[in-house]
């Protein structure tokens, strides 16, 4: 007796494989954005200009990137930490050449756990 193939007729495990992942997105999805908000609601409220991000900009961007400062070494006129203003006004630059670059400031020395910070704050903090 001759039977079908009936297995030909069904996609193989590859091909769904294949098609849930071409599907996908990588644009953040609502409850990205809710966990986004849950964890930002807790770093908020630890994180801020007043009780971190003041002393962070002090310590590590104002030798060179204050209003006040004589010798800038370069850095530019524009480019001033003083205030909680004037890093968000900087968020993409700061975001860009101290987390994702790495090329401020100039030396380094910012351990990881200030760096997990300073993404918090700029995340979140504000």
């Amino acid at each position: 007796m001759y039977a079908p193939a009936v297995a030909s007729a069904l996609p193989s495990p590859l091909f769904l494989l294949v098609g849930a992942l071409a599907c996908a997105s990588a644009e953040p999805t609502a409850d990205d954005s809710q966990a986004e908000a849950d964890s930002c609601s807790l770093a908020a409220s630890s994180t801020t200009w007043e009780n971190w991000g003041a002393g962070f900009f002090a310590g590590y961007c104002r030798t060179c990137h204050s209003s006040g400062t004589a010798d800038r070494r370069g850095a530019p006129e524009a480019v001033n930490f003083d205030s909680e203003a004037d890093a968000l006004a900087q968020l993409d630059a700061v975001e860009r050449t101290v987390l994702d670059d790495g090329t401020m400031p100039i030396g380094g020395g910012v351990p990881d756990v200030e760096l997990e910070r300073l993404r918090e704050y700029l995340a979140c903090g504000r």
